[in-house]
């Protein structure tokens, strides 16, 4: 983009930077998606035919399959947190921050401080576009398939309603998306 007009010769201004934050939990996925691709390979036993040459194969379920051990390694109970926590107040100075985040830990039943964290990234990710975040919320609660997950879930969203971070209309929605889907598990299960 050009930093100044031709025809006035005023600034023109250029489009923001969009600061994407890598976690490690990303960092994680992708690792574990690269050894699922380097090791996994499909196997047909019997005639191979034209169609299944001509088609493309891969392996079905991979992301689901992440999803899943992601859940298991991050189902630390908030006890194992908060004594990690207390262990690192011999070592560190300012006990306030630690306090505040174990009060934070304490309040919030297992599992919510991860959803929270989850519906905070996607929050931030998609801020600029309510429409196409209210998608891929669709998108992620379609993904979840247990009710407790998806309960918490939405239970995430409604703890941010106070936030002044957030747009609580927009939290409304991304909530609403969840119960959706929610009602949905509930009545098939």
């Amino acid at each position: 983009m050009k930093k100044f007009s031709n025809i006035t010769g005023q600034k023109v201004p250029q489009e923001p930077k969009s600061d994407v934050k890598i976690t490690e939990a990303d960092i994680f996925k992708s690792k574990v998606m690269n050894l699922l691709d380097d090791f996994l390979r499909v196997q047909i036993y019997g005639p191979i035919t034209r169609y299944h040459v001509a088609g493309t194969m891969k392996v079905a379920g991979k992301e689901l399959f992440v999803e899943a051990l992601m859940d298991l390694l991050d189902s630390k109970s908030n006890t194992e947190k908060i004594k990690l926590l207390e262990s690192l107040k011999s070592k560190i100075k300012d006990w306030q921050v630690l306090d505040e985040t174990i009060e934070s830990i304490s309040s919030v039943p297992d599992g919510l401080y991860k959803h929270k964290k989850i519906v905070q990234s996607l929050y931030n990710k998609y801020s600029e576009d309510s429409e196409l975040l209210i998608e891929q919320t669709q998108k992620s609660a379609e993904r979840i398939n247990t009710v407790g997950n998806v309960y918490l879930r939405m239970k995430a969203c409604e703890s941010l309603y106070n936030n002044p971070e957030f747009d609580m209309e927009v939290l409304k929605q991304m909530a609403q998306k969840y119960q959706d889907r929610l009602d949905f598990l509930n009545q098939n299960y």
